[in-house]
C-alpha cells in the first residue's frame, strides 16, 4: 500500500506546482562539503561533513521517509585507496500531513562521514567527491533536486589542526547524532498483534518522560500512524522500558528481521535524548542459539543477558584473568620476586608497595576508560586496545621493554626507583616504582581480551560514564588482586624459594621473555608502518642498546667524575638519537608495508579481506560466512587463529561452503569498528558465523578449540 500512497503524494504535489509558482532545487537547497581539519596524514582518519542548507518552511528526508517522500541518498567518491565509513545520519523528526506520516529535517541538516586514507598516498591533491540527491517538500509542493560538491584535500605529515572555520558545524552535527544503545530486546507478542521493545535508557533515578518515539530505519515494518506508547519500570536500581509498538499491516514475514532504528524520547526538562537501538526479534534468537554444549563451553556472556552488576563481576574475573597473558609474566614475576626480596621487612612496608602497585593499576585503567570515552564522544572510532592501533606507542613501549630486558642481563643498572619498573624493588626502593610498574602491567595486559571482558567492555562502552569507570575500576582490581593478596599475606608465598643465587638466573630468563615481547611489538609495528619504518625503528634500538652498554660501563659511581660524566652525556646522546629515530619511523616513506598481503589478508590462504558490502552479496546469495575479527597486538587472536586454520577445522568449513573472512584491526577502521560497535563489542577478538540465508549471526566463544569450532559449524 505504500506505494499507492506515494504515487498519491507526489501526482498531488506535482499538480500543486502547476497551480503556482515553485522555487526550482538550487534556490531552495545548497550544498557544501567541508573537512574538519586543515589537512590530512596519511595513514590517519578524519571527518567531513556534508552540509544541507534547506529552506525555510521547507522539510528533507531521513533514510526511511515515513509513507510518502523520498529518501536522501548520499554518494561519496573518494581517491584510490581511500575508505569511508557509512554516512552519519541526524536523529529526524516526525511530519504529519493528512493520513501520512513523514520522517525527515527541517531546515540545516549536516551528514558526518569518517574518511581513512591509505598509509602511503600517491597524489599530490587528492579530492573528495559528494553527490547528493533529495527530496524537499512544503505543505504544498515538493522539489526533488540534485547537486555535487568537492573537497581538494591538503597533505601534510603531522598532526592535523582542526579548522576553526568549522569547529561549530561539526560540533553540532555530532549533537544531532543518536548514541549507540546496545542491551535491547524485541518481542512480537501475538495476543494484541504489538511489537514490545525493552531497553535501559543512562538516565538517573527519578527520571520522568513526558514522550517516547521511534523511527524505524525499514518502512514496512511498523505502522507510523499509530501513536508509540511505553511503559517504565525499575529493575536494579535502573530505569527499565518497554516501548509498545503496531507492526504494519504487511509486515508479517519481517517479524524475524533486526529490527533498527531511533528511539528519541522527551524528559520533563524539556531536554530531548536520541539512541540509535538494533535488536533482533526473540524468536529468532532462540532459533540462532548455539546448542547448549556451546553454551557451556563458552566462556563469556552475551551483552543481552547482562546488567551493571553482572558487568562488574565479569570484569573483575577477566582483570584477574589479564595476569596470564604471556607480555606480562615478565612484570608479574617480577613484583613477587620483590615481596620475597622484601621477606624481612614489615608487613605494613610490604603492603604499602602492593597498594602503590594497584594504584598504578587503577590509574592507568582510569586514564583508559576516560580517553575510550572521551574519544567517543567527540565521533572517533575507538576501542579496546586502540593505544596499540598507534605506531608510535607501539614503538615506545617495544623500546622500554628492550632497556629493561637489557638492565635484567646486567648490560647496565638503573637507579633504583626505576629499576622498580621491572619489579626489582630492593628494600631501599620507594613506592613509587611500585606505582609505575603497575602502570607498565597495565600497558601490557591491555591489548588483550580475553574470557568474560568482551562483555564487561562492550556494555561499558554503551553505558553511562559512572557506570563505565566504576566496571573499569572493577577491572583493575581484579588485575591487582593478586599481588595485593600477597603483600597483605606474604605468608602465601612460603612455597617460594629462599633469596639465593636461584633468583639471578630467574631474572635472566625474564629478560628472554622480555625481549620476546619486543619481537612481537616490532612485529606489530611493521604490519602497521612499512619495511623503511620497520628498519628505522630497528635502529633505534640499536642505538639505546649501545647508550645502555656505555653507561654500564662508565656511567656508573664507580667510575671517576669526568669518565662518569663523559660516559653519561654520550650514553644520553644515543638515548636522544634513539628518540629522534622512532619519532621519523612512523613517518610515511611511500615504500610497501612489511606483510602487507598478511595484514590485508590476501595471503592467509583462501581468507578474503572484511568487507560489509561482499558479506550482504554472500548473504544475499545464502552462501554461510565466517568472519574473524583480529589484530596483530591481539595475543588471543593469534592463537585462535591457529585454531581456525586447523586442518579439521578447514576441512568441515570447506564441506559446508563456508566463505572465510578476516577482519583486520591492527590499525584503525572505521567500517571494523562500527561492526564491533553492531555486535555490542568494543574490541576484538569476535567470531561471527553466518548461517545460510540468515541475517543474525552466531557468536562463537572468545577462547576457541577446534571442538567448539566444529561445532558451531554443525549447525548451519
Amino acid at each position: 500500500m505504500r506505494w499507492i500512497y506515494t504515487l498519491a503524494f507526489l501526482f498531488c504535489t506535482t499538480a500543486a506546482c502547476y497551480t503556482q509558482e515553485v522555487p526550482n532545487s538550487d534556490q531552495l537547497v545548497q550544498l557544501k562539503l567541508v573537512q574538519e581539519e586543515k589537512t590530512i596524514e596519511p595513514g590517519r582518519p578524519f571527518w567531513i561533513a556534508i552540509h544541507l542548507s534547506v529552506a525555510d518552511n521547507w522539510h528533507s528526508y531521513w533514510k526511511n521517509p515515513g509513507d510518502a517522500g523520498m529518501a536522501t541518498s548520499i554518494e561519496l567518491t573518494l581517491p584510490d585507496g581511500y575508505v569511508s565509513s557509512p554516512i552519519v545520519w541526524p536523529t529526524p523528526e516526525r511530519f504529519n500531513t493528512d493520513s501520512m506520516v513523514g520522517f525527515g529535517y527541517e531546515g540545516d541538516i549536516t551528514f558526518l562521514a569518517q574518511i581513512m586514507p591509505p598509509s602511503t598516498v600517491s597524489a599530490t591533491s587528492p579530492t573528495i567527491t559528494a553527490t547528493v540527491n533529495w527530496l524537499v517538500c512544503s505543505d504544498t509542493a515538493c522539489v526533488p533536486g540534485q547537486s555535487e560538491a568537492s573537497k581538494e584535500l591538503t597533505i601534510q605529515n603531522g598532526v592535523p589542526e582542526i579548522d576553526p572555520d568549522h569547529i561549530s558545524l561539526f560540533t553540532d552535527a555530532r549533537a544531532h547524532v543518536p548514541n549507540k544503545l546496545y542491551n535491547v530486546k524485541a518481542f512480537h507478542e501475538d495476543k494484541d498483534n504489538t511489537i514490545k521493545m525493552q531497553l535501559k535508557l543512562p538516565f538517573s533515578k527519578g527520571t520522568q518522560l513526558l514522550s517516547v518515539d521511534f523511527f524505524p530505519e525499514e518502512s514496512s515494518l511498523i505502522d507510523h500512524s499509530n501513536a508509540t506508547s511505553f511503559v517504565a519500570t525499575t529493575e536494579d536500581d535502573e530505569q527499565q522500558y518497554s516501548i509498545v509498538l503496531k507492526p504494519h499491516p504487511q509486515s508479517e514475514n519481517s517479524l524475524s528481521k533486526v529490527l533498527k532504528g531511533i528511539v528519541v524520547a522527551l524528559d520533563s526538562k524539556g531536554i530531548t535524548h536520541a539512541f540509535d537501538v538494533e535488536a533482533d526479534f526473540v524468536k529468532s534468537i532462540i532459533t540462532n542459539a548455539p546448542s547448549p554444549e556451546s553454551v557451556a563451553i563458552d566462556l563469556g556472556f552475551s551483552e543481552e543477558n547482562i546488567n551493571l552488576v553482572m558487568a562488574i563481576f565479569l570484569a573483575f574475573i577477566g582483570g584477574i584473568i589479564l595476569n596470564l597473558m604471556p607480555c606480562v609474566l615478565p612484570i608479574i614475576s617480577f613484583k613477587i620476586l620483590s615481596f620475597v626480596k622484601m621477606a624481612n621487612q614489615s608487613r605494613r612496608l610490604i603492603f604499602k608497595h602492593g597498594l602503590a602497585f594497584t594504584g598504578g593499576v587503577l590509574t592507568s585503567f582510569w586514564a583508559l576508560a576516560g580517553a575510550l570515552l572521551i574519544l567517543q564522544a567527540y565521533g572517533q572510532s575507538v576501542g579496546w586496545g586502540f593505544q596499540l592501533q598507534e605506531p608510535i606507542f607501539v614503538a615506545i613501549l617495544a623500546a622500554v621493554l628492550l632497556i629493561l630486558s637489557l638492565s635484567l642481563f646486567g648490560v647496565f643498572e638503573l637507579g633504583t626507583s626505576v629499576m622498580s619498573l621491572a619489579g626489582k624493588v630492593q628494600t631501599q626502593d620507594t613506592l613509587k616504582g611500585s606505582f609505575v610498574g603497575g602502570i607498565l602491567a597495565t600497558a601490557l595486559a591491555t591489548p588483550c581480551t580475553g574470557p568474560f571482558l568482551g562483555s564487561a567492555i562492550g556494555f561499558a562502552m554503551s553505558a553511562p560514564a559512572i557506570d563505565a569507570l566504576v566496571i573499569f575500576t572493577s577491572l583493575g582490581l581484579g588485575m591487582a588482586l593478586p599481588y595485593l593478596l600477597l603483600s597483605a599475606f606474604p605468608i602465601l608465598l612460603r612455597f617460594v624459594p629462599k633469596p639465593g643465587a636461584w633468583m639471578t638466573v630467574f631474572k635472566e630468563l625474564m629478560g628472554f621473555l622480555m625481549l620476546m615481547s619486543v619481537l612481537w611489538l616490532a612485529w606489530v609495528f611493521g604490519a602497521q608502518t612499512n619495511t623503511l619504518s620497520l628498519s628505522i625503528l630497528l635502529a633505534a634500538f640499536v642505538a639505546f642498546a649501545f647508550g645502555c652498554w656505555v653507561y654500564g660501563k662508565w656511567g656508573t659511581p664507580i667510575r671517576s667524575r669526568v669518565t662518569r660524566s663523559i660516559g653519561r652525556i654520550f650514553a644520553l646522546a644515543c638515548f636522544g638519537l634513539g628518540i629522534y629515530a622512532i619519532i621519523i619511523s612512523t613517518e610515511p616513506w611511500g615504500v610497501t608495508a612489511v606483510g602487507q598481503e598478511i595484514a590485508s589478508g590476501a595471503a592467509h590462504g583462501d581468507w578474503e579481506p572484511y568487507s560489509p558490502q561482499r558479506l550482504a552479496e554472500l548473504q544475499k546469495k545464502g552462501v554461510p560466512v565466517l568472519v574473524d575479527f583480529t589484530a596483530k597486538w591481539c595475543l588471543i587472536c593469534q592463537v585462535n587463529h591457529l585454531v581456525l586454520t586447523h586442518d579439521d577445522v578447514t576441512s568441515k568449513l570447506n564441506e559446508r561452503g563456508v566463505v572465510k573472512m578476516k577482519a583486520d584491526w591492527t590499525k584503525r577502521d572505521p567500517i571494523i569498528t562500527e561492526e564491533l560497535r553492531k555486535q555490542g563489542r568494543s574490541g576484538v577478538p569476535l567470531y561471527l558465523l553466518y548461517g545460510s540465508g540468515e541475517d543474525s549471526p552466531q557468536i562463537l566463544p572468545q577462547v576457541l578449540t577446534p571442538e567448539i569450532v566444529l561445532q558451531y559449524v554443525s549447525t548451519i
